[in-house]
C-alpha cells in the first residue's frame, strides 16, 4: 500500500518515499542517456535508436511511478482518484510492454545482423 492511514490523516510511508526517489533518480540517469545519444548523434544506427526508444519508454515509466506519491491523498474523493488511477494503470503497463518489445527488437537485431 502506497499509504498508511491514522486516524486523523495519511501518511506517506518510509517505502513510498524510497520507491519514488529510486523512480526519480532512475528516470534522470534515463535523460542523461537520451540527452548522450543524440548530443553524441549515435541514433543514426539502428541498435541505439532502438536502445534510445527503450532508454525513453523507461524514462516515461520511471516518471510516472515516481509521480504516484502525489495521489496518495486523492484517497478523498474517489470519482477523481478512480480515473487517475486508471490512467496512471494504463500508462505503466503501456511502458512495461514498449521496454519489452525493444529489448525483444534490440536482442533480434543484434543476433541477426551484428
Amino acid at each position: 500500500s502506497m499509504a498508511r492511514s491514522s486516524s486523523s490523516e495519511t501518511q506517506v510511508s518510509p517505502q513510498s518515499i524510497f520507491f519514488c526517489a529510486a523512480n526519480t533518480a532512475a528516470a534522470l540517469v534515463c535523460l542523461l542517456a537520451a540527452i548522450l545519444v543524440l548530443r553524441l548523434k549515435l541514433y543514426r544506427k539502428v541498435v541505439y535508436r532502438l536502445a534510445l526508444y527503450q532508454v525513453l519508454s523507461a524514462m516515461t515509466f520511471a516518471t510516472v511511478e515516481a509521480s504516484e506519491i502525489v495521489f496518495v491523498y486523492y484517497n478523498s474523493d474517489v470519482s477523481v482518484y478512480a480515473k487517475v488511477c486508471t490512467v496512471i494503470g494504463w500508462v505503466v503497463v503501456y511502458m512495461q510492454w514498449t521496454k519489452l518489445l525493444f529489448t525483444m527488437w534490440v536482442t533480434l537485431h543484434l543476433f541477426c545482423f551484428a
